[in-house]
């Protein structure tokens, strides 16, 4: 099982790690001075692979849209991976440049064949055979099939041929998707109007991080989305008080466990979630409860012939059209946050068993290359200042590093 962030993904696996696992349990382990750098296999996928991307989306904007948070279960539901069987060769036999690892045939199938449509189906389909999201399957199809069932009564597709029994059968529709647009829209009021809150905080602690550094003359971040915390960032300077910064870090992670689809931070993979898209996205939230508000009170405070019918006509839609809208800005926002080319890259790397440099270390300390002593040739003589060194005495540094690149932009 490989535990993520939004998902976890179940994979056959031999019992020992693979070129990707590997790779990817050495980026965290250098990372491990920042506690949100917690990438992994998960994240990875979630980058390159349109199934797992797929899944995620819809486990995003159902979590923000229909499933509350509760500590009584979990929403971080697990995506089966198919077992990709080894290639043969033409003699028959098993084909030796295939990986051993499942798991890195897999990345190796879908970064040669990304066959988007066909992986983003699979990505549907693994959403509505877990536990969950087959209550939410069927409840999207519930409120797609009496909303529609409204528009053929009333543009009288299905004619009765009688005024009253048309009415009837638009009368029963609508009260039936009045009542499933209430469970979630009504429900879920307290909880929309926390994570409000709770984004609105944070969006005026990033109007007022811009505002203070421009008069302070300091440089802009380089994502003004990925506010400074000194929990993460010990050596920043940081421009709004202590008191401050420690609502920004409590509200960030309420409101990151609370809505899924949200990214306090950038990571390897990901970079942080542009908060005025996730203002907007709550907003909407809030739209599907206002509109359902006045909707239940049209519906169940007048009888069908009392009713105006513009009351229904406006209402019923602005509502569904609402919270389509947030999970639409859901969808964008986070694969506007995927670092797409830099995650493929990384991975066609450990493909290929190549180690290409990163931020913060050399591939290799030149103190650990070790000289076969019987083969090699005598070392060469060094001088300095007209004497000879013996190579031998010569410390070299093994903790030599590269400035990250955010570090080099931040300082320029």
């Amino acid at each position: 099982m490989l535990e993520g962030i939004q998902t976890d993904i179940r994979v056959s696996s031999h019992g020992e790690p693979g070129l990707i696992e590997n790779s990817i349990n050495s980026m965290a382990a250098d990372n491990d001075q920042d506690e949100h750098h917690h990438d992994d296999v998960v994240e990875h996928l979630d980058v390159i692979d349109p199934q797992i991307g797929a899944f995620s989306n819809l486990t995003n904007a159902a979590n923000a849209i229909i499933i509350p948070p509760s500590s009584w279960y979990s929403r971080k539901p697990v995506v089966i991976l198919p077992t990709l069987p080894r290639r043969t060769a033409k003699d028959g036999a098993e084909d030796t440049e295939q990986f051993e690892d499942s798991l890195d045939r897999h990345v190796d199938d879908v970064l040669k064949r990304p066959s988007k449509a066909r992986r983003t189906f699979m990505g549907v389909w693994s959403f509505l055979k877990t536990h969950f999201q087959i209550i939410t399957g069927i409840y999207g199809f519930l409120v797609v099939f009496w909303g529609a069932a409204i528009v053929i009564f009333l543009v009288k597709i299905i004619n009765f041929h009688n005024a009253n029994t048309q009415g009837f059968w638009v009368e029963v529709s609508s009260q039936v998707e009045t009542g499933l647009f209430t469970l979630t829209s009504i429900g879920l009021i307290p909880s929309r109007v926390l994570d409000t809150y709770r984004i609105w905080k944070i969006w005026m602690y990033k109007q007022k991080t811009i505002k203070l550094r421009a008069k302070a003359g300091l440089p802009q971040l380089f994502d003004v989305d990925d506010l400074p915390d000194p929990l993460y960032d010990p050596n920043y300077v940081h421009v709004l008080t202590e008191e401050e910064q420690k609502d920004l870090h409590r509200q960030q992670r309420k409101f990151q466990y609370s809505q899924t689809w949200y990214r306090a931070h950038g990571t390897e993979t990901h970079r942080a979630f542009p908060i005025n898209m996730a203002l907007w996205i709550c907003f909407l939230n809030d739209g599907n409860s206002f509109f359902q508000i006045f909707l239940c009170g049209t519906m169940w405070g007048l009888n069908r012939f009392q009713r105006p019918a513009w009351s229904t006509a406006i209402l019923i839609p602005a509502s569904f059209l609402c919270g389509i809208a947030a999970a639409v800005v859901i969808w964008k926002g986070g694969d506007r946050t995927k670092r797409v080319e830099e995650v493929r890259e990384r991975l066609r790397a450990a493909l290929d068993q190549t180690s290409l440099p990163r931020d913060g270390q050399l591939q290799q300390s030149f103190s650990r290359l070790q000289p076969d002593l019987e083969t090699s040739a005598p070392p060469p003589t060094i001088k300095e200042n007209g004497q000879r060194l013996d190579p031998s005495t010569i410390e070299i540094d093994e903790s030599m590093s590269i400035p990250p690149l955010n570090q080099t932009q931040e300082k320029s």
